[in-house]
């Protein structure tokens, strides 16, 4: 799978701590050797329910404390972001709300 990066996950990942960015770059690694039907089975990896686009939300996860923000058009993932756990949780839940 090939995976683009939009300038807002690139920016937080420079400012990640060096341990946080190995996690990182592991994560992506194991989603450049996955492809699309792989990852549904991964318990890394879980699917949004958006209402605000036609794309496809996942969420991959990049260590105990940082989750990958990916978007699927056809097969094309693009990493759109790296968010604490945490905030991403809330976020999440003011959305159901």
């Amino acid at each position: 799978m090939q995976i683009q990066i939009q300038r807002r996950a690139e920016i937080a990942l420079r400012s990640l701590q060096k341990l946080e960015r190995k996690q990182i770059d592991r994560a992506l690694k194991e989603l450049l050797a996955s492809d699309r039907a792989a990852l549904n089975s991964n318990l890394k990896f879980h699917l949004l329910a958006s209402g605000f686009s036609d794309k496809k939300i996942a969420v991959y996860s990049g260590g105990p404390n940082l989750r990958l923000v990916l978007t699927f058009e056809d097969e094309r993932c693009t990493l759109e972001d790296i968010v604490d756990h945490v905030r991403l949780d809330r976020l999440v839940k003011q959305r159901q709300e």
